[in-house]
């Protein structure tokens, strides 16, 4: 059933990030002359929720050109990262400050929209994706709700402003934003209107850009429990279509454990372990090389069922405790639940690596010329340390591989 919110009285008790002396100062710099500027989408949605937030966005009838102006007099550095969009960012010391002049979208192409600069309030609030993100907040501290936002956000709703289709067809991306505000927010009660419109478009996202994809795909892997919003995602094909078969069993079972997990885990058991797959989709996906290699890892399979605890401890010095980690997550999942391996995961929370106590200029030392010859015998003695269980000492080690020298 819905549940209904109790948030955060924002104007008795204002965020942290409102009371910051660089937010007075862009606020100064904006208003001095007779601009006008609120606070709005995020900052404002996630402190009424109190949820923590650093992401702070403003909106002015400023024009662009004018916000850099009024930024510079002030001594604010002042980035043009969108302006041909509207967008400024304000920089001091280590926090920024996303500003955008009121707009109104007058062209769309599915993937971003032409603009125009307005001084319309409520205008540059129907532009805006979902109703509780088009929630402002002034600088005395008012909120100001032009389309039902903060009833939404209680209830716990994720409803597009508008027309679905309309606000889904300016940026196709807005169907992966419903589905991860879904994870975030939602209250068991998904909008019929929305999923239609999700629905239809499913066929038309192969033309996103790869990275908006991948981050609005981990972002909703990454909330608390993706499960429901996955679900819906696959029913109304939006989810095959961006990574082809999926096994949402798994992903339940996996977030079921008593095993914490993170977005990169869920992915890999989302499509099922299989490399060959994981590979070709975080290719196409511009995973980074460290993500990719990490995957890879996850599929090697060399962490086992009644792995006895000196064997675990050799896998964790070959893996990595990172590696170990996610080989015994994938490992879990793929037993069932019946199985429990917290001792594995225990292990592996409190492993220090052991040194090898041998070196390469240990060996030159003894005589060894250098090349592959060295490198070999170096990984010969650090074979058999392991062997010994990381017992062996540097004596004991030079003692039996270089007894002739």
């Amino acid at each position: 059933m819905p549940v209904s919110r109790q948030l955060v009285d924002i104007h008795k008790h204002p965020p942290p990030w409102r009371r910051w002396p660089e937010t007075e100062a862009v606020l100064e710099a904006l208003t001095v002359g007779g601009g006008s500027a609120r606070f709005v989408g995020g900052c404002v949605r996630d402190s009424l929720l109190g949820v923590k937030t650093e992401d702070i966005d403003i909106a002015t009838n400023l024009l662009p050109e004018s916000v850099v102006t009024h930024l510079e007099r002030a001594g604010i550095t002042a980035i043009p990262t969108g302006i041909d969009h509207g967008t400024v960012t304000a920089v001091i010391g280590k926090k920024h400050f996303e500003i955008t002049t009121l707009r109104v979208d007058t062209k769309s192409h599915g993937r971003h929209a032409d603009v125009a600069f307005t001084g319309d309030w409520e205008q540059d609030a129907k532009r805006r994706d979902f109703t509780f993100n088009a929630l402002y907040l002034d600088p005395t501290g008012e909120l100001v709700d032009p389309v039902g936002g903060l009833a939404d956000l209680t209830a716990g709703y994720v409803r597009f402003i508008g027309s679905a289709e309309e606000r889904i067809n300016e940026d196709r991306l807005r169907v992966l934003r419903y589905f991860r505000f879904y994870a975030r927010f939602g209250a068991d009660n998904p909008d019929e209107d929305a999923l239609k419109a999700c629905a239809n478009s499913a066929n038309e996202l192969g033309n996103l850009s790869a990275e908006r994809v991948q981050k609005e795909l981990l972002l909703l892997l990454a909330t608390e429990d993706p499960y429901p919003a996955l679900f819906l995602m696959s029913k109304a094909g939006v989810l095959e279509a961006l990574v082809g078969p999926a096994d949402l069993l798994k992903l339940k079972l996996l977030l079921s454990l008593n095993v914490e997990s993170d977005a990169l885990q869920r992915f890999t058991v989302l499509l099922k372990g299989n490399h060959k797959s994981l590979q070709a989709l975080a290719d196409k996906l511009r995973f980074s090389n460290k993500q990719k290699d990490r995957i890879s890892v996850m599929c090697e399979g060399r962490v086992a069922a009644d792995m006895s605890p000196e064997a675990r401890e050799v896998a964790l010095y070959e893996l990595g405790s990172l590696g170990f980690i996610d080989q015994t997550v994938m490992l879990w999942v793929n037993l069932g639940s019946q199985h429990d391996l917290t001792d594995y995961l225990e292990d592996a929370a409190k492993w220090t690596a052991p040194v090898l106590p041998v070196n390469g200029g240990d060996l030159l030392a003894h005589g060894m010329g250098e090349g592959e010859a060295l490198g070999r015998l170096l990984n010969q003695m650090e074979a058999r340390w392991i062997d010994s269980g990381f017992t062996l000492s540097k004596s004991e080690l030079i003692r039996e591989f270089l007894s002739d020298t």
